[in-house]
């Protein structure tokens, strides 16, 4: 089934109430000159969207000085990586974090931040670790790792909501947690009174999600976002293969408002959302300057099988139950899925119907909702399925419009000679025909394979769903992009 963009589209229910530390960021671009000839007077704030703003412990870590940055957003909450050089000892002497300091980041978004918010974050600090040494008693480079910082959220507490949804608890706990709330479905079908028995708010929130139920055609999974959203979202409906592509605002690498000007924002409006390796786009937002494929299927079948029973006994029905979870996917016309099995002449070999697994789950009552068990197996298979399958890619510059678990365009062209050849070769059916074809796709430029054109490699291309992301910097920088993604149907190849 295709979903339109807003039944795609995550909604804020919600905003975020959380207070955060202080982190005081100049801006001097507004009404006043910065510039001294070539170079400027004092570092403008808008300058953290190509370096990012850190503060470890009162600490300024001076962009000269940081290495390497990393900010992830592909589990339950955000988490960071820093490492710096103190290079006169400063941090060490005065600034080196105890327990409960924190980190403080600030990435400003390109573009209006009226539609785009900027990112900041303050993490606890997980640990901090000195990387080789300068030959004196001191470390010359730290390794400091963050958490992002959510008051409570590990805290241990014994705490219900009584008879409602999985989606009215979750929005409850936010409030709690003065987080702001994000979903795609509006509602769903399982009420019931939902404990914590002494655990921490994250293992409960965890839980609540493993067991939520709207439907057997749907499946959930949570997150807190770098803007302090707790997210719960409706995976399957991103992956339909159909629909048009959506547009959304398009920016360059080095946009010129990063040097404190006022004569554009490096944006430009209503462009199609697609990222691709087309040489055209180098220097935007949506050029994939890297890609490589991730196969984790083997893994997966061998711990989860191609099935997995929920069994459990029905104290009401007074029964035993025994139900198989086959994972969800599309069947788009024209494609093949690539997590049901090996695929001989049009059918699914034999042992994906055989490679089974049963997960016992003790009883069910009438204090949990009709498909409690059943939903333990139908989140936590399809969750795992989508992982089979995907491509990891790097953009040179952020794009602030790409979300976790939103949809998204890839377009891959191949440009070494031997794949175009082969990507060119007409196929054997074709050969078989009364006029044999001598290229598949193309102009007479796209079709010669020592042009610099890119031909288009159409098991790669399509719409993915972004499963994690990364802010990324290495030195110099700037700060760039790094997506998971994932997909559960390609075009066949030939």
């Amino acid at each position: 089934m295709s979903e339109s963009i807003v039944e795609r589209n995550i909604l804020t229910i919600i905003e975020p109430a959380i207070q955060l530390d202080p982190l005081e960021i100049l801006d001097i671009e507004s009404g006043t000159e910065n510039s001294d000839n070539l170079t400027q007077q004092i570092k403008p704030s808008k300058f953290s969207q190509v370096v990012p703003v850190i503060r470890v412990n009162s600490y300024d870590v001076q962009m000269d000085r940081l290495n390497f940055f990393s900010l992830k957003n592909d589990a339950f909450y955000p988490t960071c990586k820093i490492q710096f050089a103190d290079v006169d000892g400063m941090f060490t002497a005065r600034f080196y974090p105890k327990d409960g300091d924190l980190i403080q980041i600030n990435i400003r978004s390109q573009g209006d931040e009226t539609t785009f918010k900027p990112i900041r974050i303050d993490f606890t600090v997980v640990n901090c670790k000195p990387v080789g040494g300068g030959g004196g008693q001191t470390a010359n480079e730290f390794l400091v790792t963050g958490r992002m910082y959510v008051p409570n959220l590990f805290t241990e507490n014994v705490e219900y909501e009584e008879e409602v949804t999985s989606w009215d608890a979750l929005l409850n706990i936010s409030e709690r947690l003065q987080l702001g709330y994000a979903s795609n479905v509006e509602e769903t079908a399982d009420v019931m009174t939902w404990t914590n028995p002494n655990d921490t708010t994250e293992t409960w929130i965890q839980d609540i999600v493993a067991n939520s139920y709207l439907s057997d055609e749907t499946f959930f999974t949570s997150y807190i976002d770098p803007y302090y959203y707790l997210t719960m979202v409706d995976v399957n409906r991103l992956f339909s293969q159909e629909g048009a592509i959506e547009a959304s605002q398009g920016f360059s690498t080095n946009p010129s408002d990063t040097m404190g000007t006022d004569e554009g924002e490096g944006q430009t409006d209503d462009i199609p959302n697609y990222l691709s390796n087309m040489l055209q786009l180098q220097g935007g937002a949506r050029y994939i300057s890297k890609h490589q494929m991730v196969n984790n299927s083997g893994e997966i079948s061998k711990a989860n099988g191609y099935k997995k029973y929920s069994q459990y006994w029905d104290l009401n029905a007074k029964e035993w139950v025994s139900e198989f979870v086959d994972p969800l996917t599309n069947n788009t016309p024209g494609m093949i899925p690539a997590t049901k099995g090996r695929i001989i002449d049009g059918e699914v070999e034999g042992p994906r119907n055989d490679q089974v697994k049963y997960k016992y789950l003790g009883t069910q009552g009438d204090n949990v909702h009709p498909e409690f068990q059943y939903s333990t197996v139908l989140n936590y298979q399809n969750i795992t399925e989508i992982n089979k399958m995907g491509m990891i890619i790097e953009l040179d510059t952020v794009n602030p419009a790409l979300v976790r678990y939103s949809r998204i365009y890839c377009q891959i062209l191949e440009f070494g000679s031997p794949v175009k050849n082969t990507l060119l070769a007409p196929e054997q059916d074709e050969i078989e025909g009364e006029q044999a074809p001598t290229t598949r796709t193309g102009g007479d430029d796209e079709n010669n394979p020592d042009s610099e054109q890119g031909i288009v490699n159409e098991y790669l291309t399509g719409f993915y769903v972004i499963k994690g992301v990364e802010w990324l910097l290495t030195k110099p920088g700037p700060i760039r992009m790094k997506l998971t993604l994932v997909r559960r149907e390609f075009t066949p190849t030939t």
